[in-house]
């Protein structure tokens, strides 16, 4: 088929090589450059710079108006698919050719900009990919194909993204297969849906006076980016905690315990296990190696 590819992280690569080894391409859109790396630099998007190395047009328009959708429609594509375009498409492309939509939750699931953290923030024990068509409303098309998965108990966000990345990129080539034979299914999304908000600077700070299950499940939430925050006080150290699991263990809340699994940090109920964090200017690491050489961390107070 010829598919017209919209695209702008690097959650969209997988999909972006699976559909251009399965399909033709007439053409690549994605985002404009951008201001990226500390140089803040005008870059493409990951997208943008997978396609070009792979010799296809990439299209950056500043928005879908009718005289980009009647151009992009002029490629004669007799699809497209859309993967974390991070811009809304207009009804006069999705009503001129079928649209399929990788979406990483389990519709109608955590609709919206930032399903992957929510479903681990909100203590979902399934994660999952839907395939979905595209509609006016947001994420409220068709469901085409829905897969799910169990979560692990400490998957963080990075990990789950990358999970539904590569599940996502197999779904929609059996999906566009489907859609070729005329045998892809489409049923309405049913129940409630919940919606996954975008995320903010407040997320990342650590309320200690909630259960260490909240807790934890906010830190894998946040990991890597941006990360979840604490400060050690009375040090001129800040911790971005990349991993955690609640534990029964006893420490008081607003203390740190070093444990020889990493770092115990003391909540509302029980304590949350920290095994990976990255200390403001440092790398990430594992919590047993931030400890060396910093025995100040036993005992210490955290804010």
């Amino acid at each position: 088929m010829n598919i017209l590819f919209l695209g702008t992280p690097e959650f969209a690569l997988p999909a972006l090589d699976a559909v251009a080894a399965a399909h033709d391409l007439v053409g690549v859109v994605t985002a404009p450059k951008g201001p990226r790396g500390r140089g803040q630099r005008l870059e493409p998007t990951p997208v943008g710079r997978r396609a070009a190395e792979l010799g296809y047009d990439v299209f950056t328009p500043a928005r879908l108006d009718e005289a980009a959708v009647d151009g992009l429609l002029a490629l004669h594509p007799q699809a497209a698919v859309v993967v974390a375009y991070g811009r809304m498409l207009p009804a006069a492309l999705f009503r001129a050719i079928p649209c399929l939509n990788v979406h990483p939750s389990l519709l109608p699931r955590h609709r919206g900009a930032a399903p992957i953290p929510w479903t681990i923030w909100s203590g979902d024990r399934e994660a999952g990919v839907t395939i979905m068509g595209i509609v006016e409303e947001l994420d409220a098309g068709p469901i085409h194909l829905q897969e799910s998965f169990p979560l692990a108990e400490d998957m963080t966000a990075g990990e789950l993204e990358a999970e539904t990345a590569a599940r996502g990129a197999r779904m929609l080539c059996d999906a566009l297969g489907r859609l070729a034979a005329g045998t892809l299914p489409a049923t309405p999304q049913e129940g409630p849906p919940t919606y996954a908000r975008r995320l903010g600077k407040d997320d990342e700070l650590l309320d200690l006076g909630r259960p260490a299950v909240e807790i934890a499940r906010q830190v894998n939430a946040l990991a890597p980016r941006p990360g979840a925050r604490v400060q050690v006080v009375d040090r001129d150290l800040d911790l971005r905690l990349l991993r955690a699991r609640a534990v029964s263990d006893q420490v008081p809340q607003g203390r740190i315990k070093v444990s020889p699994a990493g770092l115990l940090l003391g909540v509302f109920e029980g304590a949350v296990l920290v095994t990976e964090v990255q200390p403001s200017g440092g790398r990430r690491q594992s919590a047993v190696d931030l400890v060396r050489g910093r025995p100040f961390l036993d005992g210490a107070s955290v804010r």
